[in-house]
Formats: structure tokens, sequence, C-alpha cells
């Protein structure tokens, strides 16, 4: 990798790996903070149109936000009932030598263990896409 200094800048060769044009990244990927500063510095702009223009910037994502929330707190509370579900059969299983006939509530969860796995993974997809996608653009 060679350098070569033109006119006061560098100036990558011809045969490295580095690009020689880095480009600034697309509007839609700047960070929250930086486009309210923009509008902030806009001088075109009433002060209530600025107000306005940043207020929604702020609570332009919070239903996706809550929607998210919502989504791993539900993954949460069905991975609790699951435990509180092993815990109640566990205590109230047929140990006796009578005939048994309750089935327990982790039985019935087997019975309907597609449905299950199929809500919990929409559920998770809800989450993965909100993290995935605010971590990979933090404007949206």
């Amino acid at each position: 990798m060679k350098f070569i200094l033109q006119s006061g800048e560098f100036k990558v060769s011809e045969n490295s790996v580095i690009p020689s044009n880095i480009q600034a990244p697309p509007e839609a990927a700047r960070d929250p903070l930086s486009k309210m500063i923009g509008i902030a510095k806009d001088d075109t702009l009433s002060d209530t149109d600025k107000r306005e223009l940043i207020s929604y910037a702020q609570r332009k994502f919070v239903n996706r936000r809550r929607m998210a929330y919502i989504a791993l707190m539900t993954i949460v509370a069905s991975l609790f009932l699951v435990f509180a579900a092993a815990f109640i059969d566990g205590f109230t299983s047929c140990s006796g030598g009578g005939d048994c006939t309750q089935t327990g509530i982790l039985a019935a969860l087997g019975e309907n263990k597609t449905l299950v796995i199929w809500t919990e993974g929409f559920l998770a997809s809800i989450v993965a896409a909100y993290y995935g996608i605010s971590a990979w653009r933090p404007a949206s």
C-alpha cells in the first residue's frame, strides 16, 4: 500500500486495496441527533416549525418501539408461564398408584406446540427486526 502526497492531500496508489474515493453515508443513515441539529440550524424555518419538526423526529418511531417492547415482554412472559406450568405439573402430578387421568399443563402445551412455536417465532421476528434495523440505521 502506497500513499502519495500531492498538493497537501494523501492519494492512494492504483494497486492499493484502500478505496480511493470514500463517500459519505446516505442521508437516511444519518444519526437522529445530527438531523435535529440540522433542523435547529436551518435559518429558513421559523421557531414554531423547528419545534414541530424536532418533536416529530422524537415521536416518529414510538409505535414501532412500543410494538417491539410488547413482543419482547410477551416472549419473556410466555417463558415464565412455561416454567410456572412445569413447576405446577411437578407438584400436582399423580404419584399415587390410582387411576391418573389428568394430563397436565405441559402435556396440553405439547399438543399445541406448533402454534406455540409459530407464535414465539413471530414475536421474535418482530423484536429482531426492530433491534436489527435500529442498529443498522440509527435514523429509523
